[in-house]
């Protein structure tokens, strides 16, 4: 194994740790998923029990994985390794994971960069069911946006820790928030904007059930971004003097602020009943045409959408990239060209998979679902589990304390609080999310699919592999509910 260690770069100071940590736990799911379950699980009350389960799962978990990159000073496939021998299957397993989840995931970015040029341009027309679903089966053009979007990564990781990651947060995340702040101000002036806003955000307990909080334990997991090892990658690269807790707070934060300004948005413009891709590039934009100049806060919301993906995909290639420059003993530039390429062929064969590639299924699901579901069902909660209990039973005690005490910012007050979540509660209550979601996705598989007789005026409808038949006398497809693949990431 080449050691690089005298190598690795590392963030230019707090503020560049944060907003390049912040944007790979910043992702489609604080604006796509999160307001639709808030809306669905009682409003207020539901944000309450999920800033409960923030604190009890996403902030160990996060400041876990920060702690042991900070500890280990390496990519996340020596890092477990380094600190006790036997335990680099974690970090691999993390790689594999992230990397599947790229094969998906740069796909619907690439869409974001379509709609927003799209929206620009005022070319989407008015049917935009219609206009999604050709454009996401099609064959060509998805691809060219999947594509541009990669590359677009590949340049900001050739560039370096400093030279590309820090300097593009730093433009990035102050650009997303500014975007973010102005659709939430001019979505307040909307009719009933405010009204809505109340009644939404009014705690409403009588809609707490089980699955209340079932849906806010999976939503402080996955929207961090931990279990794949992008933290554990950016923790590795903070300097002497970050306090690792006061990091993963500010993370936290600036996470769960983003996800209600998002909602904000979301409720103004009077969408609560649609979640994922609906939501995002049918939904929105319907909402957006009936608005004044909906052209421009069209495109302003795709590009909010684009910079939350593109900052979460960066941490994604990082992660896989310092495996072969630090593990390989590969040059930034060769080692990044590997994944870029890598992930062009899996985003191929996932885009493809909805269109012309159809009828290739595993399971009932193409290869674009498949890669959502066996990442964020399966292998996602499996390795936050391992990773809770790695650092709460394996890691020797006192290294753990020393790691958090020492420069962590850490007090010995807090320390044991932190140490009891990760052993105790921490893979309780992912393995929770982790059955849950095994039991619905089974449920799904185990449901009969319906066979209406086709007449000759029906259309046959394919959107994200999955066959419908709308019949000649159904309402026009914009209104007409779609059901598409939902991924939980971020």
């Amino acid at each position: 194994m080449a050691d690089n260690s005298a190598k690795r770069g590392g963030f230019g100071g707090k503020l560049a740790a944060i907003l390049a940590a912040a944007g790979s736990a910043i992702g489609l799911g604080n604006i796509w998923r999160f307001p639709y379950i808030t809306s669905e699980n009682g409003g207020g009350a539901f944000i309450i029990i999920y800033i409960g389960c923030i604190l009890l799962m996403g902030l160990p978990l996060l400041i876990a994985e920060f702690s042991v990159g900070h500890n280990a000073k390496s990519n996340p496939n020596d890092a477990f390794k380094k600190i006790r021998k036997g335990w680099g299957w974690l970090g691999a397993a993390g790689l594999v994971s992230v990397f599947l989840i790229m094969g998906y995931y740069f796909v619907i970015s690439g869409w974001t960069l379509n709609y927003a040029i799209s929206s620009a341009t005022n070319s989407i027309g008015g049917d935009f069911g219609e206009f999604f679903t050709a454009f996401t089966t099609a064959t060509w053009k998805p691809l060219i946006f999947t594509y541009l979007f990669i590359l677009a990564n590949h340049f900001i990781i050739v560039g370096g820790v400093q030279g590309g990651i820090e300097k593009a947060s730093k433009v990035m995340m102050p650009l997303l928030f500014v975007i973010l702040i102005v659709l939430a101000i001019y979505s307040l002036w909307l009719p009933d904007g405010r009204e809505a806003l109340a009644n939404v955000f009014t705690p409403d307990f009588s809609k707490v059930s089980g699955k209340t909080f079932l849906d806010a334990m999976g939503q402080a997991f996955f929207t961090l971004s931990v279990g794949m090892g992008a933290m554990l990658i950016y923790g590795s690269y903070f300097t002497k003097g970050t306090k690792i807790a006061g990091s993963a707070i500010s993370v936290v934060s600036l996470d769960t602020l983003v996800a209600l300004t998002a909602a904000v948005i979301i409720f103004s413009a009077g969408v609560e009943n649609e979640s994922g891709m609906q939501l995002a590039f049918v939904a929105m934009p319907k909402v957006f045409s009936a608005m004044p100049f909906g052209n421009f806060w069209a495109m302003l919301f795709f590009l909010l959408l684009g910079l939350a993906a593109l900052s979460s995909t960066i941490s994604m290639h990082e992660a896989v990239t310092t495996y072969f420059v630090e593990k390989r003993g590969m040059s930034r530039r060769k080692g990044a060209l590997i994944v870029t390429l890598g992930a062009m062929l899996l985003a191929t064969a996932a885009s493809l998979s909805l269109g012309a590639w159809s009828e290739f299924k595993v399971a009932g699901m193409n290869l674009f679902a498949l890669l959502d579901n066996f990442t964020a069902i399966v292998m996602l909660p499996l390795l936050g589990i391992f990773t809770a209990i790695f650092v709460g039973w394996i890691w020797k005690k006192e290294d753990m304390r020393a790691e958090l005490t020492a420069e962590g910012g850490v007090d010995k007050a807090t320390y044991p609080v932190i140490r009891f979540l990760l052993r105790w509660v921490c893979p309780v209550l992912v393995s929770v999310v982790f059955v849950f979601g095994i039991v619905d996705f089974a449920k799904s598989l185990s449901k009969p699919a319906a066979e209406p007789e086709l007449k000759a005026e029906d259309v046959e409808l394919k959107v994200m592999g999955v066959e419908q038949t709308i019949p000649a006398t159904a309402e026009p497809l914009e209104h007409v509910v779609i059901n598409v693949v939902e991924t939980d990431k971020n």
